[in-house]
């Protein structure tokens, strides 16, 4: 056991909770933590005299489906799994996993304003059993280093990424550096991820383990369509009375988008998948449509389906799978916080890729420009220009060699 851990980190958390009942957002993680004490699923495996195979750590819902396959496919082959998260956002899709697969599967909500080093539940270094602790990208809490630390105990960090090193030209972090030269196995995000840490003497491969949970998906697109998306039979036959070429998906779009549209030929067919999807947000877009001189239909699957060159598709959950029946694509968010997902285009297929000038922070962006995918569009002439080309870009590397590298890499990860 670390002693500098019960030393330093124990008393600075402890020193957080006396803000609990002053602070809603720490009586919020509070309330949240405490459902590991009353929770069958969050009972340790230690407590059945069992052992878990694995143990994966993530953050939020978005580190989860980083590794959602390897979760998948270990079950599969009968392993008992460990799942730790820090945030509420995945908690309803960890239970409802949890509870398909009560015997292999146990979770654990990371506990910081809970913590407590001498209680079975209070600490994560107590709770897990596997000796294999796989990171998703963020959480580089001083217990996992603790926990790595311990004879017998491996490490494995996926999605790692320099970005902002990269971006500010500085250095690898003190603690970024520890977990990386206590891992026995590293898979960077982006290919500039790997370069970097190569200079850094870190050398290890690249890989986005998304991707193999989106080909997933898209494979059993028609599923969810006949369940989320009945008009989509007539939405595509319609379509398809445009070239591809004059075919847009505009996905996971901010009204502050739409100004790229301006003066955009009428023959273009264009279907918008909004990020949000309340009223006062569906009105916005269908205002500014007007605005540039488009009668824009929202689909709701409530009606007949109407005819246009525009469309608003009110609906959650079938993005991902509708970008694989159109080549052009537009991802969103480049003119607010930053760009959404631009690999679920580049493995649903999409030929060619626009997003706006806000992707630094996205790794995603990176790969996608290895692989000769993605256009920045800064005005309507440069997305005019983008949409227009005659032909889309071809990509420069075939992306079955990911699912290839994804078969090697899982059995270097689940099967020990």
């Amino acid at each position: 056991m670390n002693w500098w851990l019960w030393v330093l980190y124990y008393p600075l958390l402890k020193f957080l909770s006396l803000f609990v009942f002053w602070v809603p957002k720490l009586r919020e993680r509070k309330n949240f933590e405490n459902r590991n004490h009353s929770d069958q699923l969050s009972r340790s495996f230690r407590e059945l005299g069992l052992k878990a195979d694995l143990c994966f750590e993530f953050s939020s819902e978005g580190e989860y489906q980083q590794v959602a396959s390897l979760i998948e496919d270990a079950l599969k082959i009968g392993k008992r799994i460990e799942l730790v998260f820090f945030s509420p956002s995945v908690e309803k899709t960890i239970i409802n996993l949890a509870q398909s697969y009560p015997v292999q599967i146990r979770y654990f909500r990371f506990p910081l304003v809970t913590f407590n080093p001498w209680t079975k539940d209070g600490a994560f270094i107590r709770w897990i059993t596997s000796k294999r602790l796989t990171l998703v990208r963020y959480d580089l809490f001083p217990e996992f280093l603790a926990w790595s630390q311990i004879k017998g105990h491996e490490l494995v960090m996926l999605s790692v990424t320099f970005k902002k090193e990269r971006l500010r030209k500085r250095s690898i972090p003190l603690m970024k550096r520890l977990f990386l030269s206590k891992a026995s196995r590293i898979f960077y995000a982006s290919l500039a991820d790997q370069e970097w840490g190569i200079h850094h003497q870190f050398p290890a491969p690249y890989f986005d383990f998304r991707a193999e949970q989106i080909k997933r998906r898209i494979q059993l697109k028609e599923e969810k369509f006949l369940r989320h998306l009945p008009e989509y039979r007539q939405l595509k036959m319609y379509s398809e009375q445009f070239p591809p070429s004059k075919r847009l998906l505009f996905g996971n779009a901010w009204p502050s988008d739409l100004f790229l549209l301006e003066n955009l030929p009428s023959d273009v067919f264009v279907l918008v998948i909004p990020h949000k999807l309340e009223p006062a947000i569906i009105n916005e877009f269908i205002e500014a449509f007007k605005k540039l001189g488009r009668t824009a239909i929202e689909l709701t699957g409530e009606s007949e389906f109407p005819k246009s060159n525009t469309y608003i598709l009110n609906r959650k959950g079938v993005l991902c799978e509708l970008y694989a029946d159109f080549d052009f694509a537009y991802v969103g968010g480049g003119y607010e916080a930053g760009v959404h997902s631009l690999l679920e285009p580049l493995v649903a297929g999409s030929a060619s890729i626009a997003c706006g000038k806000l992707h630094q922070r996205s790794t995603e962006f990176d790969m996608a420009l290895t692989l000769n995918k993605v256009t920045e569009v800064k005005n309507a002439t440069d997305f005019k220009n983008w949409l227009l080309r005659a032909d889309p870009v071809a990509s420069s590397t075939n992306l079955n060699d990911l699912f290839e590298k994804y078969e090697k890499y899982k059995r270097d990860i689940i099967l020990c």
